[in-house]
């Protein structure tokens, strides 16, 4: 005959449950980990276990991101998915605007003696479309960035540098997008670099981009990046590359905060190259260190950061002689805030 536990062993046990019940947020019940307030204690644990729990039982379905097959994150917000599905159109009216602003600004900037280069980098939905769940339908014929990349060759003087075809290609022999986060990888960004510097050199010859070769591939530990991140799961840990100088490199950066906001600023002491501002957001980041090198005095403003859009009279200030303006897929229906605020 099984021997029955103590009556106060069951007592301990029911009220150290309806203590934590009472501890623990009421939205933390419905495996809600935002619902969890900032100010609870053990938050941060508790977000990661609800969430390894949900992946775990099979919830692919979070704020802001979707879990895919083989851990594959993909990005729901910010307008990614519609892109995705061709749900975000331009309309004429829109894509007319952004052709004048465009050609209006690359005038007046010809006018200095400026080079100017709209650089668009794709979602990670475009170039690996396949990996996107079949429950997402694609509903439109064509992208917004296909859109405004056909209006501009028929009407426009300014055309944007499209990375697609050399990111579909590359992908066939490496991934260039990270699984767990919203942006490409060094292989990606090195991608991107090369693409930039072969329009940039039919201007200015002192440019001499780096080959692949001239960079070690080195890997990072393992750990969560900004979509695993946003879940607060520790299931899926991806390794971060690195493309690191096999040279001696004669650039330096410095950052500052200008009214709150952080400006990078990069310098070269080779006088024969090129000055630039360049106006980016996050896909940037990793392509920074590869075109710093390349420029005498660089100047690096991120369009996002701290919220809003900084403005363009950077350029006017620094007379540089190659502006880049750089948004990423995601953000494309943003550039008529940049290039022609009203």
């Amino acid at each position: 005959m099984t021997e029955r536990a103590p009556a106060h062993i069951y007592s301990t046990i029911f009220i150290s449950a309806f203590i934590i019940l009472l501890l623990i947020p009421l939205r933390t019940l419905s495996l809600d980990p935002h619902g969890i307030d900032e100010t609870f204690y053990g938050r941060p644990y508790l977000i990661t276990a609800i969430a390894d729990l949900r992946i775990r039982i099979g919830d692919r379905v979070f704020p802001k991101v979707l879990v895919g097959e083989g851990g594959w994150l993909i990005y729901t917000a910010e307008n990614d998915v519609e892109g995705f599905q061709h749900a975000d159109q331009f309309s004429g009216q829109e894509l007319a605007r952004i052709q004048m602003g465009l050609d209006t600004l690359s005038a007046r900037y010809a006018a200095l003696g400026t080079t100017l280069v709209v650089v668009v980098p794709p979602n990670k939905n475009t170039i690996y479309p396949e990996r996107v769940p079949e429950k997402i339908p694609i509903l439109g014929d064509v992208s917004s960035l296909d859109q405004l990349i056909s209006y501009l060759d028929l009407h426009g003087k300014t055309q944007i540098l499209d990375l697609r075809p050399a990111l579909l290609a590359a992908r066939e022999q490496q991934e260039i997008y990270y699984a767990t986060d919203t942006h490409w990888n060094d292989y990606g960004a090195f991608i991107a670099y090369r693409e930039i510097m072969d329009v940039l050199r039919t201007t200015h010859p002192a440019i001499i981009p780096h080959p692949a070769t001239d960079y070690e591939v080195v890997s990072r530990e393992a750990g969560p990046l900004d979509l695993a991140e946003n879940i607060g799961t520790t299931l899926f840990p991806e390794q971060r590359i690195q493309f690191t100088p096999r040279f001696d490199s004669g650039t330096n950066y410095k950052t500052v905060t200008v009214g709150g906001r952080r400006i990078q600023f990069s310098h070269n002491p080779d006088p024969a190259l090129p000055t630039a501002v360049i106006y980016h957001d996050s896909f940037f980041f990793r392509v920074i260190p590869l075109l710093g090198e390349h420029f005498s005095q660089a100047i690096f403003i991120q369009n996002y950061m701290g919220g809003g859009l900084w403005s363009l009279s950077w350029v006017e200030e620094q007379r540089p002689d190659i502006v880049i303006i750089e948004f990423s897929e995601r953000y494309i229906h943003d550039l008529p805030l940049l290039i022609d605020p009203q």
